[in-house]
C-alpha cells in the first residue's frame, strides 16, 4: 500500500504571507495541528505546526523574556518565532515530503524517527495530499487478521514459523505446545525483552486462544540451579 491510497486528498493549507493568529484559527476549527504552507503558485515551501507556535510572547515564555547583551544567531531565530506575525517567518522551512508512490511502511518508519505527526504528499513540488498518523492507525483497525492456522497442529506449526521468520528463534530451542487454541511457550530465552517478543509473535497467529509465556530467563535459571558442594 503507498501514500496514495490512505492519504487525505482535501488538504488545508496557508500563505506564508497569512497572519499567525489566523493559522491557529484554522487548526482549532479544523481539529488538526497542523498547515502545510504553499506559496502563490501551490508550491509547498514549509510546514508550520503546533510546536512552532509553543514559544511566543502571546504564551509570556520565559525564553523571550530574556534579555540578551549580544544577538546571536540563536536568539535571532528564537526571537523571530516569539514574536513574528507572518506564517512565513514562523514555519519550518525544507519539510519532509513523500510522493504518491512512497510505501505506507516507509513513511510510518520517517514518522517515528522524526517524530512528526504529518507529511504531506506532493507531485511536481505541489502538494496533492498529507498522511497523518491518523491515517496509518486506520489501517492497523482494518487489516483482516492471517487466516491461515485452524486445529491445534496447524497453530503449532504457524506459531513456530513465526518465531524463526519473525524473531530468528530456533525451534529446537522453544517447544511450543497447543491445547485447543491455547499456546504454551516453554524453554530457556535470553532476556526478558526476547520473551515479551515471543509472546507477542505467538498472539498475532490467527486461531490462538491466549498464550501462556512459560519461558524462563536463561540467567535468572542459572541463579536458581544449585551449585555443586566442592
Amino acid at each position: 500500500m503507498r501514500a496514495a491510497d490512505i492519504m487525505t486528498r482535501t488538504v488545508i493549507t496557508i500563505s506564508p504571507d497569512h497572519s499567525v493568529r489566523h493559522a491557529a484559527r484554522l487548526m482549532l476549527d479544523n481539529h488538526i495541528s497542523g498547515l502545510p504552507v504553499c506559496d502563490d503558485e501551490g508550491v509547498l515551501v514549509g510546514m508550520l505546526s503546533e510546536g512552532d507556535l509553543l514559544r511566543r510572547a502571546e504564551l509570556g515564555s520565559a525564553a523571550l523574556g530574556k534579555k540578551e547583551t549580544s544577538l546571536s544567531t540563536q536568539v535571532a531565530e528564537a526571537y523571530i518565532k516569539g514574536y513574528g506575525w507572518r506564517v512565513g517567518d514562523v514555519m519550518t522551512q525544507g519539510s519532509l515530503t513523500v510522493g504518491t508512490d512512497t510505501p505506507v511502511g516507509q513513511i510510518a518508519e520517517l514518522m517515528a524517527k522524526r517524530a512528526i505527526k504529518r507529511v504531506p504528499v506532493v507531485a511536481d513540488g505541489r502538494i496533492v495530499g498529507i498522511v497523518s498518523r491518523r491515517d496509518i492507525l486506520e489501517l492497523i483497525t482494518a487489516a483482516e487478521p492471517e487466516r491461515s492456522a485452524s486445529g491445534d497442529e496447524a497453530i503449532k506449526c504457524a506459531v513456530q514459523a513465526r518465531l524463526a521468520s519473525d524473531l530468528g528463534l530456533d525451534r529446537n530451542l522453544i517447544e511450543v505446545r497447543v491445547d485447543r487454541g491455547v499456546v504454551s511457550l516453554c524453554g530457556t530465552i535470553e532476556s526478558g525483552v526476547k520473551r515479551l517478543a515471543a509472546r507477542v509473535a505467538a498472539e498475532a497467529v490467527d486461531g490462538v486462544g491466549c498464550v501462556r509465556n512459560e519461558l524462563r530467563i536463561a540467567h535468572e535459571t542459572e541463579r536458581a540451579s544449585p551449585k555443586p558442594k566442592p
